[in-house]
């Protein structure tokens, strides 16, 4: 066993540590902060670097407990308060991380990351005025530093001002050519405005930001080139809803001439394998065959050259199964059978406005021969029972909220009416009607203005018209249900597309 007190000083010690921090060794670095405050226990700067070291890693709660010990060591180095500000960033703490990045501009009032920092936290709470004073001071400070182009371009990209926002991106990369944040923005500016081809080309700049979420395969990436009888593994990289998304591909990758296999989350298993064109489907962590080639799924419209006109719209490309025998029946026969979610993943980074509450949907009470059913799952299922007056939402039995049973759920709905989340995926996928409810700045998938998805015929897109304005949508969507209402169940597939 090495022993701590071998090393030369603290500060070499650190210093070492940092250096394996940064070129993604994390364990040594780990062993050698433990080491640190083995032999000076409370050392500020060795618990400092070990949250920051956790909030790497996902951690988040030990990161605030480690920075903020190391805050009480140290009260006056800004630094610390600035990466406090960071983690309760990343735990949705938007308000408090405000104070920290307002206490590292106290002790340091010319701290141009803290300014950067504290910009992103009032644009998450919809004070774009106030975070747009922040990132020009922060410029101002820093003509010559390219996160704060980046991170004023987002911000730009949420006011839907794309223009100005790519005008600030150009700027970063001029001033560095290799920024990965600065790609992945152009890449999200282009893909909002339907330019797939630039868009995807750029979306590689991704495994430069999240270089520990690529696995690393003995076989080398498939080059989008005919398999002449090669296994190519297909595997998931995100959400369920990216995961879903992209599986239309399979049948394309499949008549390149091999065989295809598929890695997915486990939950999608079953559905993935009434994909046309899947030899094999697996989960996750299981075991994998062997294989010649591999791609991530959402690197396979740059493999094939995928274009706004050339999307494969042949839906459904999923099959829902048959409900069992002994599954209770849902409810709403007779009525037009609506289903309803208005929440996503909650530790998604832009939950807070992709989602709503059931409060928001309460001019959807009362309507005559509809019928709303919560498709919800998850924790915000409960909220079900506690609607606003006249807001009643039925209650899915339980053998219909695992996925393929929701899949059969919405197969049997007249309507999905949902934010923007998985729902929305499985509904397009199964060719079913819905009704999107999008934010103001939505995610790429989206675009802009669009009242169709050129990914999903049978969706039709509602958005906000301005920043948090949930009830002009509701509004429209009730409009919209009276009318299908007196009409009976035709809810159609959609508008026509205007790609």
């Amino acid at each position: 066993m090495r022993n701590p007190i071998a090393m030369p000083s603290v500060h070499e010690a650190l210093r070492a540590g940092l250096e394996h921090q940064q070129h993604g060794r994390w364990e040594e670095a780990e062993r050698i902060y433990r080491e640190v405050l083995a032999c000076r226990p409370g050392h500020p700067d060795a618990l400092h670097l070990l949250g920051v070291l956790a909030a790497q890693r996902g951690r988040f709660e030990e990161a605030a407990a480690l920075i903020g010990l190391a805050i009480a060591r140290n009260p006056a180095a800004a630094g610390y308060h600035n990466n406090l500000g960071n983690v309760m960033q990343e735990l949705g703490r938007h308000s408090d991380s405000l104070l920290c990045y307002q206490e590292a501009l106290r002790l340091q009032p010319a701290y141009a990351e803290a300014l950067v920092n504290l910009g992103n936290a009032l644009n998450k709470l919809d004070r774009f005025s106030e975070a747009l004073g922040c990132y020009l001071e922060a410029q101002r400070l820093r003509p010559d530093w390219a996160g704060v182009y980046v991170n004023l371009g987002h911000a730009l990209i949420d006011e839907g001002l794309l223009g100005e926002a790519m005008a600030c991106i150009e700027e970063a990369l001029r001033l560095e050519p290799d920024n990965a944040q600065a790609h992945a923005a152009r890449a999200l500016i282009w893909l909002l405005e339907g330019d797939l081809e630039r868009g995807f080309l750029e979306y590689e700049w991704r495994w430069a930001l999240e270089p520990r979420q690529s696995p690393e395969f003995a076989a080398p990436p498939w080059d989008g080139s005919p398999l002449e009888g090669r296994t190519v593994l297909l595997w998931a990289e995100q959400g369920l809803g990216d995961t879903i998304q992209f599986l239309r591909y399979v049948p394309a990758v499949k008549r390149m001439g091999g065989r295809v296999v598929v890695e997915c989350q486990p939950r999608l298993v079953e559905l993935a394998r009434t994909v046309e064109g899947a030899d094999q489907v697996i989960g996750r962590g299981e075991a994998l065959p062997a294989f010649d080639c591999h791609a991530p799924l959402m690197s396979l419209p740059r493999l094939l050259g995928t274009t706004l006109r050339t999307i494969p719209r042949n839906v459904p490309y999923l099959r829902a199964p048959e409900p069992g025998p002994d599954w209770p029946p849902l409810p709403g026969e007779g009525s037009l059978r609506v289903g309803v979610a208005w929440a996503g993943n909650p530790s998604h980074k832009n939950d807070r406005r992709r989602s709503m509450s059931p409060e928001d949907l309460a001019p959807l009470a009362d309507l005559d021969n509809v019928t709303l059913v919560s498709l919800q799952a998850g924790p915000k299922a409960e909220q079900a029972a506690a609607t606003p007056p006249g807001l009643r939402l039925e209650r899915l039995p339980e053998q219909w909220l695992l996925l393929p049973g929701l899949a059969a759920a919405i197969e049997r709905m007249d309507l999905i009416i949902t934010v923007d989340t998985l729902h929305a995926h499985l509904a397009g996928a199964l060719g079913r009607p819905a009704w999107v409810l999008l934010s103001f700045a939505p995610d790429w998938r989206w675009m802009c203005e669009r009242t169709d998805s050129p990914w999903y015929p049978s969706l039709r897109l509602f958005r906000q018209p301005r920043r948090g304005d949930w009830a002009a949508v509701v509004a429209r969507v009730r409009r919209e249900l009276e009318r299908l209402a007196c009409q009976g169940k035709s809810c159609g597939e959609g508008p026509a597309q205007n790609a």
